[in-house]
């Protein structure tokens, strides 16, 4: 470069900075733009692997499928697999450690850029439950790396899983942010649910590969669980989902459903897959009621996290889902449901039916989500089409992307939901005891831990009578001091003392008292509730003769 051209350079983007820190044109260097690198080039499949994604099975403790895209015939198209070693490389695996299994399907799809794409799939069988083990994807010359993943363990378990609304678009730029730092915040995640649109156009193999590009390697290494969106209907379900997802054959049964309706239950956790992009064909959806109804009554799991796209309450426009919402919102009620993960809206959307409301921060219902993970944004609609169905929406944003990180433990799951830079938006937790009883308790702040949330059996009570006041949103076992405050005492004062008592597992509290004699005629009170986690009062309380 000559110094003439080099001081033309340094001065312009010396003024750029001046003005506040932006690339100025390239036509301000006074030559030609680089030319856009084509989609066909930056997609091309080649004999080596890649768009690697785990995809679960019926039994995820003992088997696992692993789909993936190459250059390969399906005579050649195999993986191999062995429990996780110390070392690879020049440390070799032990005779006879590693075992190869051929590829149980190939599946070609024509594609929008003048190639086809070709998947294969493979299922690892005889595997341990809870155990670590190290796969490989190839034609026995071209392979992958190796890649690691666990197995579920058999029974009910801690873990984490990840959900995200809509990708759809802007999946090469704004999505991959968001992918990322929710495996920063959950590298143990061991699921990732998708709710539908993961890209704009069904049989788009640009979009497709931006999709794969945008997660990486982290798609090798947790399971899969997705649903289809609308968007990924062109003339009928994208070719690419059945390839790229060959979720287990468990549906209703209908061939229109097969793998887009679909359940599998790991480590405690029924995780179910619905399609409600066929909202007005009764047959249809009718045949996923009776199925859902089927697989929730005979749900030997804990836990239940049901995913499909359309919203049972929507959260913009004037959008609304009544075959959803009647046909399987009572189903979700009746049979205790945990979570209902939703995207379509572009914007975020937490609420329950009305009715289950046990406290300003606590309700005992259904949790229904509606999140988006891209960059394309709707306005919020107000809430209306909760209240004009019987439900409230707890909390909302808008112009956001955001990822969901839920926590599963034995008696409790914690969902947060955060920004595309980290930030907390929104959290709560589920209880659940034996009995199935639960109660969903916000995320403690100090604004709402404080204030009048007890409530009372009598508004008015006769000298010396009995009162029970009920509370909520207690850490199991946590105590509980009990105090009746006179509404003109000074501020500051707890009241007379009453007693002791523990919250549930639940974090629930109920206590019956007797008035005390201090509590004379015609006087007001409250009831205070005092612990280490809550200060709060009931409504007040009046003594008559």
């Amino acid at each position: 470069m000559s110094v003439s051209r080099r001081a033309k350079i340094l001065a312009v983007g010396g003024a750029a900075l001046l003005v506040g820190g932006f690339a100025v044109t390239p036509a301000a260097f006074g030559d030609a733009a680089p030319a856009k690198f084509p989609a066909a080039e930056i997609h091309k499949p080649s004999p080596v692997p890649d768009r690697i994604i785990l995809i679960p099975t019926t039994t995820p403790s003992t088997s696992q499928k692993v789909t993936w895209r190459a250059e390969a015939t399906a005579e050649w198209a195999q993986a191999q697999i062995l429990e996780a070693p110390r070392a690879l490389g020049d440390v070799a695996p032990a005779a006879g450690a590693v075992r190869t299994v051929p590829a149980g399907a190939t599946s070609p799809v024509n594609t929008t850029l003048g190639y086809a794409s070709t998947y294969h799939t493979v299922e690892f069988t005889d595997l341990k439950p809870g155990t670590r083990y190290t796969y490989r994807v190839g034609d026995g010359t071209n392979w992958s790396e190796w890649i690691d993943f666990t197995t579920a363990e058999s029974d009910l378990e801690p873990f984490s899983f990840i959900y995200y609304g809509d990708a759809q678009n802007y999946i090469d730029s704004a999505v991959p942010r968001v992918f990322r730092q929710a495996f920063a915040d959950r590298p143990e995640a061991k699921v990732i649910v998708n709710a539908g649109d993961l890209i704009d156009h069904a049989n788009s193999e640009e979009q497709w590969g931006q999709w794969f590009k945008a997660s990486g390697f982290i798609d090798g290494q947790v399971n899969n669980i997705s649903v289809p969106g609308n968007h990924e209907y062109s003339g009928g379900l994208s070719t690419f989902w059945r390839p790229q997802f060959p979720y287990p054959d468990n549906g209703p049964g209908n061939p229109e459903l097969k793998q887009t309706v679909y359940y599998t239950d790991y480590q405690g956790v029924r995780f179910i897959g619905l399609d409600t992009n066929h909202q007005s064909n009764s047959t249809l959806m009718a045949a996923q009621t009776a199925w859902l109804e089927g697989v929730l009554k005979e749900n030997p799991n804990k836990w239940t996290v049901v995913t499909f796209h359309h919203p049972v309450y929507s959260t913009t426009g004037s959008r609304n889902n009544p075959n959803v919402r009647n046909q399987w919102g009572p189903l979700f009620e009746q049979y205790g449901v945990d979570l209902v993960l939703q995207g379509h809206d572009h914007s975020y959307g937490r609420g329950n039916v009305a009715t289950n409301r046990q406290s300003t921060t606590v309700h005992n219902g259904v949790a229904y989500v509606v999140s988006v993970s891209g960059g394309k944004m709707y306005q919020l609609n107000n809430g209306q089409n909760w209240t004009g169905n019987g439900a409230e929406v707890t909390s909302t944003s808008q112009n956001t992307q955001l990822y969901q990180l839920i926590d599963v433990q034995s008696d409790q799951i914690r969902f947060e939901a955060r920004y595309a830079n980290g930030e907390h938006h929104d959290g709560f937790l589920i209880r659940k005891n034996d009995a199935g009883e639960r109660t969903v308790n916000e995320l403690r702040t100090p604004e709402n831990t404080v204030g009048e949330q007890a409530r009372t059996n009598k508004s008015t009570v006769p000298v010396g009578g009995r009162v029970r006041v009920d509370a909520f949103g207690y850490d199991p076992g946590e105590r509980v001091t009990v105090y009746l405050r006179n509404t003109k005492a000074e501020e500051g004062r707890n009241g007379v003392f009453i007693g002791y008592k523990n919250a549930d597992e639940l974090g629930r509290l109920t206590y019956s008292f007797e008035l005390p004699p201090t509590a004379k005629a015609n006087s007001t009170h409250h009831v205070y509730l005092t612990s280490e986690n809550q200060k709060i009062t009931s409504p007040v309380v009046t003594v008559t003769k």
